[in-house]
């Protein structure tokens, strides 16, 4: 699901040095511990939350299994 939700970003970066954009409403398996997130808040869809998550970090990329729509894969 990439709808609307409350979002969060990963502060941990992946190997590739991308930090991931998970949808709260719609927590998924490999969703981070608690002191890893940084809240995105309510957004509409995981586009605006990706937008919000540039302002923290400058790579971010869609959860595959929680926001998919905005998982470049």
């Amino acid at each position: 699901m990439s709808g609307p939700g409350e979002y969060f970003v990963n502060k941990k970066p992946q190997e590739n040095g991308e930090h991931e954009i998970h949808n709260g409403s719609d927590p998924c398996r490999c969703f981070p511990a608690p002191e890893n997130l940084v809240s995105l808040g309510q957004c509409i869809d995981c586009h605006k939350a990706v937008a919000i998550a540039r302002r923290y970090y400058s790579k971010v990329d869609g959860c595959k299994y929680c926001a998919l729509a905005c998982h470049k894969g």
